[in-house]
């Protein structure tokens, strides 16, 4: 592929968000601009938020039957045949993508680099993870740098030691729930990495979801590529709002608050 101009827009074009589950991530894509596609990854269970029959947005989600094995291979091997035509414009005219839950997919590379040992619960040797950052590497480079408008991926969160030869005794902080290096790895990934969130009123009903931009408090996996002055413009957080986000980042980036 050429090389291409950066474009002139400043608009939020690779998203990554991370976050417990139930917190708005797969809900969200709702305000992203159509036509758009959305892939729940196998195991992701996310689509249930999404309503039915809304117009220019295809969703798949994975299904199997539980009295057939299916091999992580096999699952690999379905998600590109899925995936890759999507990116290539074969699917029809995609401006927006979402692939929900890529942390069930990277527990698919990992058991299939180490044999099933993964699933399985077995202990394997320690540079399995390497073949498997690579492999899960190869395919959100294919994502990443395809000519779609808007790529958006979600995971869980998860805790990450700051000092690992420290082990249990090490102090803590909230990064996308993926093994190894890959945790932090990935915030380098994407120019913006989000940190979901909701609040719930006394009765258990939402009063407010939104996205962290920037480390603070617990959470580190959240994010904004930029010059340190443009970062410093942004709020922490703002609701989880597609053109909330754009107008932040457009405001920042002219010397706005």
């Amino acid at each position: 592929m050429p090389f291409l101009s950066l474009p002139s827009s400043l608009a939020p074009r690779r998203v990554h968000i991370q976050g417990p589950p139930n917190t708005g991530k797969t809900h969200s894509f709702l305000g992203w601009t159509r036509p758009a596609f959305y892939v729940g990854l196998p195991g992701e269970k996310g689509s249930a938020t999404l309503p039915s029959g809304l117009p220019d947005l295809t969703a798949f989600r994975w299904e199997s039957n539980p009295a057939e094995k299916t091999s992580s291979q096999a699952v690999l091997t379905a998600v590109e045949g899925l995936v890759f035509p999507i990116l290539a414009g074969k699917q029809g005219v995609c401006v927006s993508l979402m692939l929900d839950g890529i942390h069930k997919y990277y527990g698919h590379v990992l058991n299939h680099v180490t044999g099933g040992a993964h699933f399985r619960g077995e202990q394997f040797e320690a540079k399995e993870y390497a073949r498997a950052h690579e492999r899960f590497n190869f395919f959100l480079d294919q994502v990443l740098s395809s000519p779609i408008e808007y790529v958006v991926t979600t995971s869980w969160d998860g805790r990450e030691a700051d000092k690992p030869e420290l082990q249990s005794a090490s102090p803590t902080h909230i990064f996308p729930d993926l093994p190894g290096k890959m945790a932090k790895r990935i915030m380098g990934e994407y120019p913006i990495v989000l940190y979901s969130s909701i609040k719930h009123d006394a009765n258990g009903k939402v009063e407010s979801a939104s996205w962290q931009l920037k480390p603070a408090g617990n959470v580190w996996g959240a994010a904004v590529k930029a010059p340190a002055e443009v970062v410093a413009r942004l709020p922490v957080s703002i609701p989880q709002d597609f053109n909330i986000l754009a107008k932040a980042l457009q405001g920042a980036w002219e010397g706005k608050k």
